[in-house]
C-alpha cells in the first residue's frame, strides 16, 4: 500500500509523517498485536533504473503499480532519489497455508528521497515459501485516496462552506476512506433527494429558533437535545414535503395526520402550531403533555389494529416512536389509501 502526506496544517510534518513511517517500518508490531518483530535484510538508496532492475525482478505488475505512483522526472533518473529496503516479517505464531506451509512474509519498502512537498512510501508485500520461491500479493496492495492543499498558508475558513484543515483530516477523509469500502447499494432513494434541499434547510433553521427553548424547560428524562432538535428535523421534513404534495396536487387545505405512538408528543405540538390539523396517540401519557396547552391534541389510549383504528379523516399517518405498531401502519394506511411515514432511525 502507499502512504503519503496529508496535509492538515499541523507544524510537525513532514518530520512526523517520518516518524510515523518509521514506526511502521522498525515496529511493526506496536500497532500489529500478532507480530513478534521484524528483520531488515537489506537496505540501499538506487537511482531509478536500478529500482526498475530490482523491482522487476519480483514483479513487473509492481514495477508498474510503483511508476504509476512516482513523481520521477526524466532529468533526475541517474540520482540516487530512491531508498530500497526488504525486511520479513516475524509472527509470534508460524504463518501457514492450508497445506501446512509456513509462509514468510517479506515486506519491500520503496521511500522517494527527492518528494519534498509530499513525502511517499511505497510498501510491496511478497510471500517466500519453503522452497524459497517470491510470489507479489498484488491482491494486497492498498488503494489510496488522499487530500492536498495547494497553498495551506492562505488557506481561508468559515467552517461551514470552507472547513477547517484539521477537520479535513480528522473528519471528511476518514468518512470518504470508510465510504469506499462499505459495499451499500440500494434501490431506494434518500429521504432528502424526495425535496427541495434548500426548502429544508431554510424551514429547519426557523423551527430550530423557533422551539429552541424546549430544550431549557423539558420535564423528560430523555436527552432534552437530542428529542428536540430530532423532532424539529422530523417535522421539517414532513412541513416541506406537505408543502410540495399540495404545490404539485393543486391543493389548498393543509394535510391532517395522527401521529401513533407520538411519545413525548412535541412532534403533534410543532405540526399543529404551524398549521396542520391532527392528534397523536400514545399508551402513556408523559408530563410534557401538560405543557403544550389544549391546541395540542395528544391522547393516551392503546392502539388495536382493526376497524375502529383506520382514522378515515386522516390524511397522513405517522410512526415516528410506533415500536411493535411500525409493521401495521402500512396496513392501516392502505385501508382508506393514506398515506404515512414510519420510521426505526432518524431521517438522514
Amino acid at each position: 500500500w502507499t502512504l503519503k502526506r496529508s496535509t492538515s496544517g499541523c507544524k510537525t510534518l513532514p518530520d512526523g509523517f517520518w516518524s510515523a513511517v518509521d514506526v511502521w517500518i522498525q515496529k511493526p508490531h506496536v500497532v500489529n498485536k500478532r507480530l513478534c518483530g521484524v528483520k531488515e535484510t537489506e537496505r540501499q538508496n538506487v537511482d531509478w533504473k536500478s529500482l526498475c532492475a530490482l523491482v522487476t525482478g519480483l514483479s513487473d505488475k509492481a514495477l508498474m503499480f510503483l511508476n504509476s505512483e512516482s513523481s520521477h522526472t526524466e532529468t533526475h533518473t541517474d540520482v540516487e532519489q530512491w531508498s530500497y529496503s526488504t525486511r520479513t516479517f516475524i509472527p509470534k505464531v508460524n504463518f501457514m497455508t492450508e497445506e501446512n506451509v509456513v509462509v514468510v512474509v517479506v515486506i519491500v519498502t520503496i521511500i522517494s528521497l527527492l518528494a519534498l512537498d509530499f513525502p511517499e512510501v511505497t510498501f510491496l508485500p511478497f510471500e517466500e515459501d519453503a522452497d524459497g520461491q517470491v510470489f507479489y500479493k498484488q491482491s494486497n496492495i492498498y488503494q489510496s485516496l488522499e487530500l492536498h492543499v495547494l497553498s495551506p498558508g492562505e488557506w481561508f475558513s468559515d467552517g461551514i462552506a470552507y472547513p477547517k484543515l484539521p477537520w479535513l483530516h480528522s473528519d471528511l477523509l476518514p468518512k470518504l476512506v470508510r465510504w469506499t469500502t462499505e459495499c451499500k447499494s440500494s434501490e431506494f432513494k434518500s429521504t432528502l433527494s424526495l425535496l427541495p434541499v434548500e426548502k429544508y434547510s431554510l424551514m429547519y433553521q426557523r423551527l430550530k429558533d423557533k422551539y429552541k427553548a424546549m430544550v431549557k424547560v423539558w420535564p423528560e428524562v430523555t436527552d432534552p437535545e437530542k428529542f428536540v432538535y430530532e423532532d424539529v428535523a422530523i417535522a421539517t421534513y414532513l412541513l416541506v414535503l406537505w408543502s410540495e404534495e399540495r404545490r404539485e396536487s393543486d391543493l389548498s387545505d393543509p394535510q391532517a395526520f395522527v401521529d401513533l405512538g407520538c411519545g413525548n408528543g412535541l412532534l403533534v405540538h410543532i405540526l399543529t402550531n404551524e398549521g396542520h390539523p391532527g392528534k397523536g396517540i400514545d399508551i402513556r401519557r408523559r408530563k410534557i403533555w401538560d405543557m403544550y396547552g389544549p391546541q395540542t391534541v395528544l391522547e393516551e389510549k392503546a392502539i388495536t389494529p382493526s376497524e375502529s383504528f383506520l382514522f378515515p379523516s386522516t390524511d397522513w399517518l405517522i410512526g415516528n416512536h410506533s415500536d411493535e405498531l411500525t409493521p401495521w401502519i402500512p396496513v392501516i394506511a392502505a385501508r382508506p389509501s393514506k398515506k404515512y411515514l414510519s420510521k426505526s432511525k432518524s431521517i438522514t
